[in-house]
């Protein structure tokens, strides 16, 4: 969220008594004006001309201050306004304005010092007390921030009944609403933010901070739609388009999230978040060349973009290209020590290596930081079952269950590894509970087939192949089950031009017409199919994990 730093003309702050006439009024509007370099040549004369008071000598070092502030000159700036302070050591103004300054450059501290220094000579500076909220906020003191700007809107009155233009009450408002936001207090915001867009109904950013505001709450029909307010408000902000994109991208409309992206990029070039964003909805869309351009491009305008660091390395991962994504994941942990998704993504790519002790190490740290995060403990459950340790997966899955009780790929994994290690009727009631949980999924439906046909068990794969799409891949696979395809015409369709699509479904033809030749006691068949599975298939998938089983069972070597 942004918030709005209050940089006022002097009228709309305190009344500054007029200098003397010693330098040319000229010089004097021009040193007050708003061109910076004449300005800046003005006040050098007066100055340098050195017929002035020290007060008004004082008023000239905060008007150059000002100009070479608002020529990024932050060095110059600061030096003249610590001139204004020594030849006026109450100028409350000069103060205020160096803490603006050095808020510029990121010092806080000194910041804060300034704008309390500006509020002690002047109570009534409403600007000061928001600027020092602002600080307080960005350091992460939200009730600080929230008290200064309490005070701002208490001022506000006295300060409007003098200047009826001042934006003091709304920026203070809008800006406590974002401090509210950042407590998560987002009822309290959302008051803030309707406050700010009734006293200024052209707000554009009050717009785009409530609909993250209503995001936040759950809201993203809402939450676009100030979003799109903020955009016909200011067709220019390119952080409203690149928020909108990414409420588009989780609806699913990735075409729209790409268009959202595409325009923030166009309105700033340099938005690395918006490169970050646009990958991933490219990725959504399997465009995975385009992606790893787009997270490219955000690491070179922001080095340090941890996230961006991990997306790349997704998209790597997506790719097969496992060294990398490795080393993408490496890079975002060492920018973010702390990076969750990191060490569960890193943690993946060592699955898939085989280096399955590298694996359970990343998804172990990424659970103790991060207790709740189901699919870590799937994915380490995964890795335990991979090693053979059923007890230990096992125990993950449960534990997924327990955060997500409807969370159907952790039952259908429990439901294999209680199926390898012998227990087949809590095999069965996982995997069933799988497949009713996720009834549009032919997987699901398939291992609940398998299952049931170990246990004696009615078959249900024809009641359930009703609530399955029947035109796509694993169709075929379904209706070799149902016994209206023989496994050489699945081994066909499993053909494709996609290279990596068709080693997938051909993995998954040579596993499934093993599971088949299991039931009609060709061993010899299965056998083969099985083998040809474990080789062929990727190490992420429950086809690999399961053919190895199934080959450990029947007494043979993958």
């Amino acid at each position: 969220m942004r918030i709005l730093t209050l940089l006022i003309g002097t009228a709309a702050l305190c009344a500054v008594a007029a200098p003397a006439a010693a330098a040319s009024r000229a010089d004097w509007d021009a040193c007050k004006g708003d061109d910076p370099d004449r300005s800046i040549a003005a006040c050098t004369r007066i100055i340098q001309g050195r017929g002035e008071t020290a007060k008004d000598s004082a008023i000239a070092h905060h008007e150059r201050g000002l100009s070479y502030k608002s020529k990024g000159n932050f060095g110059r700036a600061i030096a003249d306004f610590n001139e204004a302070i020594r030849l006026d050591p109450n100028y409350a103004e000069a103060y205020y304005i160096r803490g603006v300054t050095y808020g510029n450059k990121g010092d806080l501290d000194r910041a804060i010092a300034d704008y309390s220094e500006a509020i002690r000579l002047d109570p009534k500076l409403a600007a000061a007390y928001i600027n020092r909220g602002n600080a307080y906020k960005n350091k992460g003191d939200f009730d600080r921030a929230i008290a200064d700007y309490n005070e701002a809107i208490r001022l506000a009155p006295e300060l409007e009944a003098a200047h009826p233009e001042t934006i003091i009450r709304r920026l203070a408002h809008y800006n406590r609403g974002n401090a509210y936001d950042s407590k998560g207090d987002f009822d309290r915001a959302m008051t803030d933010f309707n406050e700010a867009i009734r006293l200024d109904p052209k707000f554009a950013d009050a717009y785009s901070n409530r609909a993250t505001a209503h995001f936040l709450q759950g809201n993203n029909e809402r939450a676009i739609a100030d979003f799109s307010e903020a955009i016909r408000l200011d067709p220019k902000l390119a952080s409203a388009y690149n928020d909108r994109g990414k409420l588009y991208q989780l609806q699913g409309n990735n075409e729209r999230a790409v268009a959202d992206f595409s325009e923030a990029i166009r309105l700033d070039p340099k938005l690395a978040s918006a490169y970050n964003n646009r990958g991933h909805a490219y990725g959504a869309r399997g465009n995975t060349g385009r992606a790893i351009a787009d997270f490219d491009e955000a690491i070179r305008l922001e080095p340090k973009y941890a996230l961006a660091y991990n997306n790349r390395g997704f998209a790597y991962l997506s790719q097969g290209r496992i060294a990398p994504a490795i080393a993408d994941f490496d890079e975002a942990i060492r920018l973010d020590p702390k990076f969750v998704f990191a060490y569960s993504n890193r943690g993946h790519a060592y699955r898939v290596r085989g280096n399955i002790g590298r694996a359970i190490a990343d998804l172990s740290e990424a659970i103790r930081l991060e207790p709740k995060f189901v699919f870590a403990y799937v994915d380490r459950g995964n890795a335990y079952r991979a090693r053979g340790d059923n007890d230990h997966a096992i125990a993950d899955y449960s534990e997924a269950i327990r955060l997500e009780p409807k969370l159907a790929d952790a039952y259908l994994n429990r439901g294999l590894a209680y199926l390898y290690s012998g227990d087949l009727a809590k095999a069965l009631a996982d995997v069933s509970e799988a497949s009713e949980l996720d009834r549009a999924d032919a997987y699901k439906a398939l291992w609940a087939d398998i299952v049931a046909q170990r246990n004696n068990a009615a078959s249900r794969l024809s009641q359930a192949s009703m609530r399955i799409d029947m035109t796509p891949w694993p169709a075929p696979i379904v209706r070799s089950f149902l016994g209206r395809m023989p496994p050489e015409a699945v081994l066909a369709a499993a053909d494709d031009p996609d290279a990596k699509k068709k080693k997938n479904q051909v993995c998954e033809a040579n596993f499934y017409a093993g599971e088949l030749a299991l039931r009609l006691n060709a061993k010899d068949e299965a056998v083969r199919l099985f083998r040809l599975a474990a080789s062929g298939c990727a190490k992420d998938v429950n086809e690999w994990f399961a053919a190895n089983a199934e080959l450990k069972a029947l007494g043979e070597a993958p």
